[in-house]
């Protein structure tokens, strides 16, 4: 077939005038579309509110419209408010979700990153749109809420190694620690009849600082350690030494994950020191408030403790957090202490088929949620300084996984591809493989051994083969 070449295009119709409605170019299936129609965003100026004044000032830029871009950044996993102007600016779906024409201005990168760190720094704002977005899932059948699994992940601190210094640590002086022995009151006579003035005493009684004595030769390698180094742009971040890896200034962040979608209940940022099991009760306390029938957790081997198992249970919790191989007896001796027998105790619970199920549960979601943060949500690296920013960067990142869950699920139902009643095919098929032997049928075995055994009725949603599939 013979065809004439086409006129040039240039670049003529673009600086032509034309009405154009922003809402017909974004596509009916737009991610940010869906969200924008589920998230009744009103809350955001009710919870803003205390932090404007009411009668006098200049009137600011919508709140909801800064969440929104605080929330595309966690979504599209955009570290930088430059970087995440100049993609808004561009994109007609960004543009549609904050409300803005192309005519219209987007804000200026300064009023954001003042909106987050110093405007709305207490995050009960963003708290509150973590926990809606979890009740969401919740109402969309997303979370189950009788086991969670947990797991904790590094975050790399926005603070460079050549900012650690070494923290001077006041040392008493020898004086005042011989004379702290002397009784209260006793002054010794100075010589003229008269006792010390208390105020004299006190002042030489502050701790001093020691001076190093000299020495001679080379100069020996020192390692820096969180006991004596701190870092000075951020003193909430703490050195880590990994074996094969780079020393560097890290975060932790903690996730509970509900293993029905895989949707994010509960979160905590901290400081990377520290037992890393002190942090489940605080996690199962919040996540009580949104899964009040919890009933299990699971997690790895780095929260095992006495005290983490002690206090999980008190709280009705069923804890499967598998024990250190140095914390169970010798083999065939009995417990000599009350940590080995609790020891002995998880051990055992951990190999119940509950347990069981609970590792591999924690294996693909925890970890698979983890690594997703980090991949597509800016988790790999802290934009700020300060372990109560990183919590907010944690909670804005969890709450755009949430949100793209709710979002996958009503495309699945508006595509028709949603749960639905069950086809006559789909019966013949199942029953085929139970009946041929073929390896379908071991799938449903497990399962039906796992519900004999009490297990939750949403692992059917996952087929064991499918779980072995993505570990590997």
């Amino acid at each position: 077939m013979v065809m004439a070449m086409g006129p040039a295009k240039g670049q003529a119709a673009t600086l032509q005038i034309g009405m154009v409605c922003v809402d017909e170019l974004v596509p009916a299936d737009d991610r940010l579309r869906r969200i924008d129609g589920v998230v009744d965003w009103e809350f955001v100026r009710g919870e803003a509110a205390r932090y404007y004044a009411q009668e006098v000032g200049r009137p600011s830029i919508d709140p909801i419209v800064l969440v929104k871009l605080m929330l595309v950044g966690a979504m599209e996993g955009i570290g930088s408010m430059r970087e995440l102007l100049r993609v808004a600016g561009l994109r007609v779906d960004i543009r549609r979700f904050l409300g803005y024409g192309l005519h219209e201005r987007l804000p200026v990168h300064q009023t954001i990153s003042h909106a987050q760190t110093r405007r709305f720094v207490d995050a009960n704002l963003f708290e509150r749109l973590f926990l809606r977005s979890v009740a969401l899932c919740c109402e969309h059948g997303l979370i189950d809420g009788t086991h969670l699994s947990v797991d904790g992940f590094h975050v790399e601190a926005n603070a460079a190694l050549a900012s650690l210094r070494a923290s001077l640590t006041p040392v008493e002086d020898e004086q005042a620690r011989e004379g702290a022995g002397a009784p209260a009151g006793a002054n010794e006579d100075d010589g003229d009849g008269r006792g010390e003035d208390p105020g004299v005493g006190a002042e030489t009684s502050r701790p001093q600082l020691r001076l190093v004595e000299p020495r001679m030769g080379s100069t020996p390698k020192r390692k820096s350690s969180n006991a004596t180094s701190a870092s000075r742009s951020d003193p909430d971040a703490k050195l880590r030494h990994k074996p094969g890896q780079r020393p560097h200034l890290v975060h932790r962040g903690q996730v509970a994950v509900d293993p029905k979608a895989r949707c994010v209940v509960a979160c905590l940022g901290e400081q990377a020191d520290g037992h890393e099991g002190d942090a489940l009760v605080p996690i199962i306390e919040r996540a009580r408030f949104a899964v009040p029938k919890l009933e299990s957790v699971g997690t790895d081997q780095g929260y095992a403790a006495e005290r983490v198992w002690n206090a999980v249970g008190a709280l009705g919790v069923l804890a499967y957090v598998p024990p250190q191989r140095t914390m169970l007896p010798a083999p065939g001796e009995e417990p000599k202490t009350s940590a080995q027998a609790a020891a002995k105790a998880a051990r055992e619970r951990c190999k119940t088929p509950a347990g069981v199920w609970s590792y591999v549960q924690r294996m693909g979601d925890a970890e698979g949620v983890v690594g997703e943060l980090k991949r597509q949500h800016g988790l790999d690296r802290a934009r700020s300084r300060g372990t109560p920013l990183l919590h907010v960067q944690l909670l804005f990142g969890c709450t755009a996984l949430n949100l793209k869950r709710i979002a996958a699920q009503i495309g699945r139902a508006a595509s028709g591809a949603a749960a639905g009643p069950r086809t006559a095919k789909v019966d013949a098929a199942e029953s085929g493989e139970a009946a041929s032997g073929t390896p379908g049928s071991v799938t449903w075995r497990r399962i039906d051994h796992a519900l004999a055994h009490g297990l939750p009725s949403y692992q059917l949603a996952v087929p064991v083969w499918m779980i072995a599939l993505s570990l590997n």
